[in-house]
């Protein structure tokens, strides 16, 4: 019996590192699936929000619209450029629909120029580098990060 004892022993060890090491990685890879599935979830809402706002509008126009709006963010990592395209998206909904000719430019540099974010415990700076108003509306911004 005494021989067999190491032999288990090292097993049972081997049994519950393997098994903690495969937690890691599934943890890992569930970690991603959920954040892909958040942006996917957003991107739902956004797409419902802006058929929801098309439709009103297009009962009663003869002019050009706004049917859709394209943040584009610079210099960050893929969860700080998902979470400053959202708070975006979020601020400028409202636009949806609404004439090209009286979307004041002024008025959405203002919204965005200077605002800091806090987002995964830091401060991030955004920066409105020019901003295009079509039927799609486009913004480009800088995002800082601030330690």
């Amino acid at each position: 019996m005494n021989k067999i004892a190491p032999f288990m022993s090292a097993f049972l060890i081997g049994i519950i590192i393997g098994g903690a090491i495969v937690n890691l990685a599934s943890g890992i890879i569930i970690e991603n699936i959920s954040f892909e599935r958040d942006a996917y979830k957003l991107n739902n809402t956004m797409l419902q929000e802006k058929i929801d706002k098309l439709n009103e509008s297009i009962k009663n126009q003869s002019y050009r619209v706004v049917t859709d709006i394209k943040p584009h963010v610079l210099n960050s990592d893929n969860k700080i450029r998902i979470e400053v395209e959202k708070y975006i998206k979020e601020k400028l909904k409202d636009t949806y629909g609404k004439q090209v000719e009286k979307i004041n430019p002024d008025l959405i540099f203002n919204i965005f120029e200077g605002r800091i974010l806090s987002i995964e415990n830091k401060k991030v700076s955004l920066k409105v580098k020019y901003i295009v108003i079509n039927t799609t509306l486009e913004i480009y911004v800088t995002a800082q990060t601030k330690e």
